[in-house]
């Protein structure tokens, strides 16, 4: 990505310069003084990085704003917590403290930072640039309210690369399990945590040859996450199949033979 620009929220302070002026060199970028932005992009729709007070990325492009949060990673734990409830991305994946799970589709990590609670580590790829930058330089700073979020996060490793081309450059066995939870077919745009993030995501369709790379890199088995009304069932098949009647989500598993 050429030209990216680093900036800060207005009236920044001399560490959110810094921060700027840090990730501007790491990233190869440019740093723009927040004041002479506008006058920079010059009405064009450009997008570019926030740095905010509390160190946390934003991503801005037009009237677009995407920034991090853990989304429904504590909704999802508290569902583990409640002996009535179930959480079927849990029982689908049954994690181990020994696992290194492989998260093919980060998105915002909400789901990436859930399985991280309950395994060694999470290795995530982001294909999106702006996503995978946004994600990866605000898990440090941002301000947790539960200590398991804090400590799951610190196990996630992000990767900025396609997963069709990084699954093809990995070695057999190389993950105990592999997720793959790709943009649906049939977006549910009632999804507010996932509005922001649509305009930058990639959108490349699974097919059969990325589950037999899915299947060779996995030591225990494969997940795939979608729609019910998704065609993708009806193209793909799996060992097992869960989610609940009324839920719009399905998950597919195949173990490894």
């Amino acid at each position: 990505m050429s030209n990216i620009i680093f900036t800060t929220s207005h009236k920044p302070d001399k560490f959110q310069i810094e921060r700027a002026l840090d990730l501007s060199k790491k990233y190869k970028g440019i740093y723009k003084n927040r004041r002479h932005l506008s006058k920079f992009l010059n009405n064009e729709e450009i997008g570019y990085f926030i740095v905010n007070k509390d160190n946390t990325l934003n991503w801005v492009m037009g009237d677009n704003t995407f920034f991090y949060h853990p989304s429904i990673s504590k909704v999802k734990m508290k569902n583990i917590e409640n002996e009535n409830s179930k959480d079927y991305l849990h029982e689908a994946i049954t994690p181990t403290e020994e696992d290194e799970i492989l998260d093919l589709t980060l998105g915002l990590g909400s789901e990436a930072l859930f399985l991280a609670n309950f395994c060694k580590e999470v290795t995530a790829t982001e294909g999106s640039f702006p996503i995978y930058l946004v994600v990866k330089e605000s898990l440090n700073y941002y301000n947790f309210k539960e200590k398991w979020m804090k400590d799951a996060s610190e196990k996630i490793k992000i990767i900025n690369d396609n997963y069709k081309s990084f699954l093809r450059k990995q070695k057999d066995n190389s993950f105990d399990i592999v997720y793959c939870d790709p943009m649906f077919e049939n977006p549910n745009y009632l999804s507010s945590s996932l509005n922001s993030l649509r305009k930058m995501a990639i959108y490349d369709k699974i097919n059969m040859e990325d589950i037999n790379h899915m299947l060779r890199t996995a030591k225990k088995k494969i997940v795939f996450k979608a729609r019910k009304i998704d065609k993708i069932w009806a193209e793909l098949k799996f060992d097992d199949y869960l989610g609940s009647r009324n839920s719009d989500i399905i998950f597919g598993v195949t173990y490894k033979k």
